[in-house]
């Protein structure tokens, strides 16, 4: 018997069950969260940033001297000593009691500094939607374009190539290869105000996280070449993908907010030129100006056959207050080894979806069920986050209770529920996706195109259909439902199925 979905919903919202360990309560993970990602401010800016460095260097050896005046003063001296020591301390840390440089604080001399996404990017004093940024050449040449221009599904946009996705599910492997030179990706230091703003004066709680950052253009998911992978960190895509979609506000003196910078010139696009029209381009280099760390999202079909929805809270630092329908978030570096250094991109993005939809609906003793449940059905590239990479796929129940169990995690996702239509065909996807048009679902983009990529498979049954289109069709049908339900015997089978996702 189901539980209803507000069951227990007060110890979902208080409690949180890492991996393998005890329950947390959520209000002492934030406060970790809180001083991690200070810490890991401080460190991230002292590595780059040479007059941060200088700053806490001088705070630092200054907070030494007044503590060894502390402890060793006998005369007047030390008292005038300590007095001027503690002035440089106070100089330095100012009004706000911040270690951060005043260019960086949230708040200074009495203003303060909030961000905000923005819908369009400015160019030379142009501006332009970002729903109408066109993909490089390269990936225009292979399909890639908006399929949701004018459905008012998303406030956001995406770039998608089903040509592509065809061929990243059929390949045999993908090889990566990693390139393990450093960047630095700071431009100006309007972006370490943003990072400050984001990471220090705010409702989500922000780590600098190792991650795994794709740095190559699409053709190679569907070509012969390994893709090119890099190491990256959650503060990168602080500062490019997160950064350069928004606007810095600030309060003047009449306490009206006023736009302070806008972070969108730094979007990685050109002009192009058109007849009688005009747009943006993303830059063939595009790749090189932003960390492109991997995000993956599946689309989970619960036992009941429904696919399920997740509804993300408020401290998520990307996606808050917005609906999944399965596990979303980024690719760990260290998803490399944990997936036995797997030399196929596809494995190792299939294991780091199997461990978001665990953690996140709180199954973490099902992690074996949950990965080998699990399948990579396409990529798209999030327009709004400079082009970032997002690999999407489908995990089926099998034996993991899901619905029965709806223990989410209480911490990213507040929420558990199931959308009221049942899957006994691809065609039904159909069905899920009126659903969440017709009851105007906040739905996050990585989930509207995961669903988008079943509606999309599920045409391949049509007389219209490739060869490879169809092996695609049936792969994914018998993955659901099992070889009994391809019925159509006409359909060419060339491919082999056997440990196609193993």
């Amino acid at each position: 018997m189901l539980r209803h979905p507000g069951a227990h919903a007060r110890e979902r919202e208080i409690r949180y069950k890492p991996s393998g360990g005890m329950k947390i309560p959520v209000k002492y993970l934030n406060l970790y969260r809180n001083i991690k990602g200070r810490y890991d401010l401080m460190m991230f800016l002292y590595k780059w940033d040479p007059d941060y460095r200088k700053d806490l260097l001088i705070t630092g050896l200054t907070f030494g001297l007044f503590t060894y005046s502390l402890f060793t003063w006998n005369t007047v001296f030390d008292i005038i000593a300590m007095a001027v020591e503690a002035s440089i301390i106070m100089v330095e840390l100012g009004g706000e009691m911040s270690i951060l440089p005043a260019d960086y604080r949230p708040s200074h001399g009495g203003v303060r500094y909030s961000v905000q996404p923005s819908t369009h990017i400015a160019y030379k004093e142009l501006s332009f939607l970002m729903s109408h940024v066109l993909p490089p050449h390269e990936e225009d040449a292979l399909g890639f374009a908006n399929p949701l221009i004018g459905t008012g599904l998303c406030r956001e946009s995406p770039l998608v190539s089903s040509g592509v996705d065809d061929k990243l599910m059929l390949r045999d492997a993908v090889p990566f290869f990693i390139d393990e030179e450093e960047k630095c990706y700071i431009r100006s230091r309007h972006q370490l105000r943003y990072i400050a703003i984001r990471v220090a004066n705010k409702r989500e709680h922000t780590t600098n996280g190792v991650k795994l950052a794709m740095q190559d253009m699409a053709d190679a998911l569907s070509g012969e070449r390994p893709v090119t992978v890099r190491k990256s960190y959650y503060f990168d895509a602080l500062l490019t993908a997160e950064a350069f979609r928004s606007r810095i506000f600030r309060n003047n003196i009449t306490g009206e907010k006023e736009v302070y910078t806008d972070l969108t010139t730094y979007f990685p696009v050109r002009q192009e030129r058109g007849g009688d029209s005009q747009g943006v381009r993303l830059r063939e280099d595009f790749f090189y100006k932003v960390s492109g760390h991997i995000g993956i999202t599946t689309l989970l079909v619960t036992e009941n056959r429904r696919v399920a929805m997740l509804h993300q809270g408020e401290t998520k630092a990307i996606g808050s207050r917005t609906v999944t329908l399965g596990g979303s978030g980024s690719l760990d570096f260290a998803e490399i080894e944990r997936s036995g250094n797997a030399t196929d991109l596809r494995k190792v993005v299939m294991h780091g979806m199997a461990r978001e939809m665990s953690e996140e609906t709180g199954m973490q003793d099902w992690f074996e069920s949950i990965l080998h449940n699990t399948m990579l059905t396409g990529f798209f590239r999030w327009i709004d986050r400079c082009g970032k990479p997002e690999f999407v796929g489908i995990t089926r129940a099998g034996d993991v209770p899901f619905s029965r169990s709806q223990s989410i995690d209480g911490d990213e996702v507040v929420k558990y529920d199931e959308i009221p239509v049942t899957i006994n065909t691809l065609k039904d996807f159909h069905k899920v996706l009126d659903y969440v048009r017709d009851n105007n679902i906040n739905l996050a983009l990585s989930s509207l195109m995961a669903l988008h990529r079943m509606t999309v498979i599920a045409d391949y049954a049509d007389g219209q259909a490739t060869e490879e289109q169809r092996a695609v069709h049936r792969i994914v049908s018998e993955f659901l439902f099992g070889s009994l339900a391809y019925l159509d015997n006409s359909v060419a089978k060339p491919y082999s199925l056997e440990n196609k996702f193993a």
